[in-house]
């Protein structure tokens, strides 16, 4: 009878040290679902912060001015998150993929709608087939090659800074004829008037009219004040089928400044 309660005492502390090693897996179990399961909400929480902040641009109205701000946020990820950083970037373990943006002015019309006399002067050189694409780059050569023609222009002190550049700009219609000697002496004087308010340098009506490159600085700025009032639309947003995050944005030029 003693040996029989023993044996109960011993199949009871067995079962009851299964329940618990039983009860112990389960919880650790649970406890690694969780922690996947919050591992995937951290990681989709981080890829639909990382989409909004491009996915403010998805829409059918985006300024060009905005377009230059995109295209550095881009480069900036490129450069320090994605396989196509510097060495010593963090992108070059984390190894996302890059991301691209496209510019479509569409048409050699569309092209001249910016211009002052249908001289396209600040896009010359830097697009292809009526487009510029900036793909999986670290370098931002759209805004540069634009920023490097007007910082020239506006550290020129012979026209009166940024300031005076934007209004002279703003007044080109003042400024240039496409035929000077049909111009009347009213309009002679006042766009001598205009050129001294702003730059302090004298200069007389065909002075202005006949200097090819006062013409083609002032245009040049007319044409990047243009370009930064001009409205594109998101044509196109791809993302990635690995990680979820966007990786491509395309613009279309709507023909709309304002």
């Amino acid at each position: 009878m003693e040996n029989a309660s023993k044996a109960l005492i011993i199949v009871g502390s067995v079962l009851i040290a299964l329940m618990v090693i039983g009860a112990l897996v389960l919880m650790f179990s649970n406890l690694s679902s969780y922690q996947q399961f919050s591992d995937v909400n951290v990681k989709d929480e981080q890829i639909v912060e990382f989409n909004k902040q491009f996915e403010t641009y998805n829409r059918p109205d985006v300024r060009g001015s905005d377009l230059f701000t995109l295209c550095n946020k881009i480069v900036d990820y490129n450069r320090r998150k994605s396989e196509v950083g510097f060495d010593k970037d963090e992108g070059q373990a984390i190894k996302f993929q890059p991301m691209s943006i496209t510019i479509k002015f569409v048409s050699q019309d569309n092209l001249l709608k910016f211009t002052y006399d249908n001289e396209i002067r600040l896009f010359d050189g830097i697009l292809k087939n009526y487009s510029f694409e900036l793909k999986e780059e670290n370098s931002n050569k759209f805004e540069s090659s634009i920023s490097n023609k007007i910082s020239i222009l506006e550290a020129n002190t012979e026209y009166g800074g940024k300031a005076g550049l934007a209004n002279l700009a703003a007044g080109i219609g003042n400024l240039f004829f496409s035929n000077p000697s049909s111009a009347t002496s009213l309009q002679k004087t006042k766009a001598e008037e205009l050129y001294f308010k702003n730059t302090k340098n004298t200069k007389t009506f065909y002075e202005i009219n006949n200097n090819s490159n006062i013409k083609n600085d002032i245009c040049s700025y007319y044409e990047y004040i243009q370009f930064k009032r001009g409205h594109f639309k998101c044509t196109k947003a791809e993302y990635s089928s690995q990680t979820g995050r966007i990786l491509s944005l395309e613009f279309e030029f709507t023909g709309k400044i304002e």
